[in-house]
């Protein structure tokens, strides 16, 4: 399936969950990935910070600032880097009106143990559909053995996407329902 065409029905289905529905899917999830075994034996875990409408992550970065170090992304020119936070403090909005890191403590791609990664659709090859920058799959790219986690909603799971030779696919995904594995 065309790429524009699962963004445009995503974000429509999204903006169409209710609000009773998408705090107990978030939960759902959240539980998930707090008692995941490469979540739960990491050090330097890299996660996104979420828009409104995805499976919000703000909750999920403040546990794991409890025990664990913690990096998110921030949009450099070209690529994504990203960089250690000691608390959603050291945010402020940014690229594509994401909050993104004010701080200077910049993680290299082989310090990172997990990644939790965004998506707007998925399919069973565990490949992914972003909002179309390639940012995620640049970093990928540059081959390092992080363990990729995508978190999403069920209905995000598509039969098929369309993919390209940059497309990289996740290692596992967790819905409120499945987890899916390669």
């Amino acid at each position: 399936m065309d790429k524009s065409i699962i963004r445009k029905d995503m974000k429509a289905k999204r903006l169409q969950m209710k609000t009773e529905t998408f705090s107990l899917y978030n939960q759902q999830i959240f539980e998930q990935v707090l008692s995941h075994q490469q979540i739960q034996s990491a050090s330097m875990i890299a996660c996104y910070v979420s828009l409104v409408h995805e499976v919000n992550t703000l909750k999920i970065i403040q546990e794991l600032l409890k025990t664990k170090r913690v990096c998110v992304p921030k949009v450099e020119g070209e690529m994504m880097n990203f960089y250690e936070i000691h608390s959603l403090d050291d945010l402020k909005e940014g690229y594509f009106h994401v909050l993104e890191p004010t701080v200077s403590n910049l993680v290299l791609p082989q310090d990172i143990d997990c990644m939790l990664v965004p998506m707007v659709a998925f399919d069973d090859k565990l490949y992914r559909v972003g909002y179309g920058k390639g940012f995620y799959d640049k970093y990928f790219a540059l081959k390092h053995h992080y363990y990729k986690i995508g978190i999403a909603f069920e209905f995000q799971k598509v039969k098929e996407i369309n993919i390209n030779k940059f497309d990289i696919a996740l290692d596992e995904i967790i819905t409120e329902a499945n987890r899916y594995k390669r």
